[in-house]
């Protein structure tokens, strides 16, 4: 199985990188340079037809992942700066500079990664300034900005505070150099190179198997509540048919029509998921519904066998018939994950769960275990845990009043409480405020 890896990484650190990946007999790479790493972003219209992203660290991972990673939907990787890292730089100043370690000034990803190595070395750290930019590993705190780094480490050198930089950065290492500052850029292991290497070959080989993962879908037609008509016409089963064959020569997918009213769709997770946009959106069927007054209910299913796929996709169809006012489609994975409505908004929840907290509040309520998961992906999506009954009941497509059902079962168990009330309009009766306790 051959892993298309894109590696995106400054052109002197390039051959540390394919050197290690030229050891793998499954691995054909293509190299992207940047220099800034804040600008890597720039390289995402060049990248085409790869399996997996390598970067050359956190940093252009940051920059780059946060946009192009995400667009593409490419799994990614990057070399670590961690403490292994950071000891074997330690040892080899103190091996091979006559600066020494006393006065040191550092840039680092993340500061408790410099501790761990001055604890394993026992050394007196005391005398070093240090900067981290620990929002790209944490997701919060120091921001990077090398031009900033840059005037750090200068400051630092100029006042006497520090007579040797050690830097992580690339660019601030060449900055520096360029203007006479004695500077060391930090050494990457090859140990850490060859596993991130292996890791992106793993990561390849489990997408690439994943997208030729077996997928069913069912389609059907339903008539609009109210419509006086004798029931589905036959040219809006005809009109479906066709579209889904255009549908299924653009993606690769076989079309079987089951009745008048319900078709299957045979093909790959790779094939759905072109066929939903990454399942961001219901497969394009025209203006049926304004032309014959119905809607169509899609449910998608993956699977390792076909069995399960289709059964998955049964499931899928189910709850899409349950949005019976809007076409709509669903789509359940194998493990059990629903997803939908597919649309921008899309929703996930889990059929099963093994989580204990919820097996627990589901036993303790009554209430399904599809249920106890939707309602934490609906806390887990807001900022606070505080909702009212109205806003749980758009999240989960309920109406108020099952919601509110819901609650008080809740409630009565003491995994809901009360804990205000907001009145939106002047008039009326104010809405109770809920929080969830498990």
């Amino acid at each position: 199985m051959l892993i298309r890896l894109a590696v995106i990484t400054p052109e002197d650190f390039a051959p540390l990188i394919t050197e290690c990946a030229e050891e793998f007999t499954n691995i054909l790479y293509t190299t992207y340079y940047y220099g800034n790493p804040m600008e890597c972003d720039q390289l995402i219209e060049q990248i085409q037809d790869c399996d997996v992203l390598l970067f050359a660290g956190p940093l252009p991972y940051y920059f780059f992942a946060k946009r192009a990673a995400s667009q593409k939907k490419i799994p990614a990787v990057y070399i670590p700066s961690d403490e292994y890292t950071l000891t074997l730089n330690l040892g080899h100043i103190l091996l091979n500079r006559e600066e020494g370690l006393k006065s040191l000034s550092v840039d680092i990803p993340k500061l408790a990664y410099l501790q761990q190595a001055v604890d394993e070395w026992q050394l007196d750290a005391s005398g070093w300034s240090v900067r981290d930019y620990s929002q790209i590993i944490d997701g919060e705190g120091t921001k990077f900005d090398p031009e900033e780094l840059i005037s750090f480490h200068r400051e630092n050198y100029e006042s006497g505070r520090a007579n040797l930089v050690l830097t992580s950065v690339d660019y601030v290492h060449t900055q520096l150099l360029d203007a006479g500052i004695p500077c060391v850029n930090l050494i990457v292991p090859k140990k850490s190179i060859r596993e991130t290497v292996a890791k992106a070959a793993h990561l390849g080989q489990l997408m690439i198997s994943e997208n030729a993962q077996i997928a069913v879908g069912l389609a059907a037609i339903n008539q609009v509540a109210g419509d006086t008509g004798t029931g589905i016409k036959p040219d809006a089963g005809i009109m479906l048919q066709q579209m889904l064959l255009e549908l299924g020569k653009e993606t690769d997918a076989s079309i079987q029509q089951l009745g008048l009213d319900q078709f299957i769709i045979y093909g790959t997770r790779g094939s759905i998921e072109q066929m939903t946009s990454d399942f961001t959106h219901m497969p394009a069927i025209g203006n049926m519904e304004q032309l014959f007054n119905v809607t169509i209910s899609m449910g998608f299913g993956f699977g390792l066998t076909a069995k399960e796929a289709e059964a998955n996709a049964r499931i899928g169809l189910f709850h899409a018939r349950k949005q019976p006012a809007s076409s709509s489609a669903f789509l359940v994975t194998n493990e059990k994950e629903v997803i939908g409505p597919l649309d921008a908004n899309s929703r996930a929840f889990h059929l099963k769960s093994d989580n204990r907290d919820i097996l627990h509040v589901a036993d303790q309520t009554g209430l399904s275990v599809a249920t106890i998961t939707k309602l934490s992906s609906f806390i887990n999506l807001r900022r606070d845990n505080r909702f009212t009954a109205t806003d749980l009941a758009e999240y989960l497509q309920f109406s108020r009043r099952s919601a509110e059902r819901m609650l008080k079962k809740l409630m009565e168990k003491g995994f809901v409480e009360t804990v205000g009330e907001e009145q939106p309009y002047q008039q009326g009766r104010p809405r109770a405020v809920y929080r969830i306790n498990f």
